[in-house]
């Protein structure tokens, strides 16, 4: 019988940037990957950041995403090397039909929940692409939703949810973000658009159940798989693709 291939040894923890550290997922998130050795950079909100990582693992950087990259944000980041950017921050609306869809707010959204994620990817391109020392390809990782799925949505799938146009819009804008990314840097990083699930946040559905610990530690998993292809998006836990 013919043995195996081995596998080689798990990639060791890394640099991650996470914006919107300081609730939700990506709190969740930056408390599981810094328990695990990672170190955070964690963007939050201005005024936000008088707490620090427990074991000094995360460090809190104010930026409004929706504003451009404030100088000493920008030196840190450029001066690290780092593994993985995680673009979580977003805004909801629940403006849910075209009569109530405010041009203003929806370009408010779209800043956000797009803009802001080009901004933080941007701002942490130079170290993106510097070799780091825990022995993976970098990652890019959009935090969208199934609702920006074109072809799910076409499908009359979501019909009757009464989601936000606007936030539908966004993940859709950031679907294609992803997309775009992998065709400009595909030769030197991964990028992923990922679904977490219904997490029981502000944000998420009525009835959402999901703890965003849950999807942090399912998002971890994903990321101390060896390799690892892109463009991809799925929903956390489960191995199946989400179709654009």
């Amino acid at each position: 019988m013919t043995p195996a291939p081995a596998q080689g040894p798990a990639p060791a923890a890394g640099v991650a940037v996470i914006s919107g550290a300081g609730r939700g997922f990506g709190a969740a998130l930056a408390a599981v990957l810094a328990a695990e050795g990672w170190t955070v950079y964690g963007i939050v909100r201005p005024g936000s950041a008088a707490k620090t990582g427990t074991d000094g693992r995360v460090r809190f950087l104010e930026w409004d995403i929706a504003q451009p990259c404030p100088d000493g944000v920008a030196g840190v980041l450029a001066g690290a090397s780092i593994d993985v950017v995680v673009n979580n921050a977003a805004v909801g609306s629940n403006q849910r039909t075209l009569a109530a869809v405010d041009p203003d707010s929806l370009a408010h959204l779209l800043d956000n929940n797009v803009a802001g994620a080009v901004r933080v990817t941007r701002a942490s391109l130079a170290g993106l692409l510097r070799p780091g020392a825990g022995g993976r390809r970098p990652v890019v990782v959009n935090v969208s939703s199934r609702l920006g799925s074109a072809a799910l949505q076409a499908n009359g799938e979501f019909a009757g949810f009464g989601t936000s146009s606007g936030y539908r819009l966004s993940k859709a804008a950031l679907n294609m973000l992803t997309l775009s990314l992998h065709e400009e840097f595909g030769a030197d990083l991964d990028v992923w658009s990922v679904h977490p699930g219904a997490l029981a946040t502000g944000m998420g559905r009525s009835g959402a159940s999901k703890e965003p610990a849950t999807a942090a530690s399912e998002l971890l998993r994903e990321l101390s798989e060896p390799g690892g292809t892109g463009p991809r998006f799925f929903e956390l836990g489960s191995s199946a693709p989400l179709p654009w």
